[in-house]
């Protein structure tokens, strides 16, 4: 079995409850979405067609114990996704899944840390409820949603979702600015006001290196 690989590559975790600890990127190449603010457009297409051999070589080169498969939209290339969960997990590996909440996520790995974006009106992408409906039925303790939000609408729209899919006092749930738009001093008086279980998430990546640098 092979995956089309966009770029693998040793960093610190620059978002999640994981925000600071190192860990090798898997990003897969393709995206089912095309939200209007995506910073890995780059990844839509192209890419390497890798073994899941070789992906795997090349992950536990770096002698770290954190894996993220990521994207583009991992789960676009599901079959070589999940096999790749459980090679890692195989290996003592804690394993991360970053994805955009648009696909079934029932056959990811308990063990395998979902973190599912739910995707605003600003994005630009329709939202599906009958997928998340499906989310809300099938909660684990480690899973973490993350809502990108371009301003206040948004950020309202995300607190009615989050109620209506029971996922506050949940299990963890992030909120982000639009990178450039959305300030987030506003964001984190909202989140402040709003009295709900729910945290700011800054990409602690774009804090330290140029924005749109690659491979970090």
């Amino acid at each position: 079995m092979k995956v089309r690989v966009s770029e693998i590559f040793y960093s610190i975790q620059g978002e999640s409850t994981f925000a600071g600890v190192p860990c090798v990127f898997v990003r897969l190449t393709g995206c089912n979405l095309r939200c209007r603010w995506c910073d890995t457009t780059y990844a839509f297409e192209g890419g390497d067609s890798l073994s899941l051999d070789e992906v795997v070589s090349r992950v536990t080169a770096f002698h770290c114990r954190t894996v993220e498969l990521t994207g583009g939209e991992p789960m676009c290339q599901r079959m070589g996704a999940l096999e790749l969960m459980q090679r890692f997990l195989a290996l003592g590996l804690t394993v991360l899944l970053e994805t955009n909440g648009s696909l079934p996520l029932d056959a990811v790995p308990l063990e395998v840390h979902r973190i599912i974006d739910l995707k605003a009106p600003g994005s630009g992408q329709p939202h599906d409820a009958s997928i998340w409906r499906g989310y809300a039925k099938d909660w684990r303790p480690t899973d973490e949603v993350k809502c990108v939000v371009a301003g206040r609408s948004d950020f309202d729209w995300c607190l009615d979702k989050l109620r209506e899919y029971a996922a506050l006092g949940c299990v963890t749930i992030h909120f982000s600015p639009v990178w450039g738009e959305c300030d987030p001093q506003a964001l984190v008086s909202w989140i402040c006001e709003s009295h709900a279980p729910v945290r700011l998430n800054y990409q602690l990546h774009k804090v330290i290196w140029d924005p749109d640098k690659r491979g970090v």
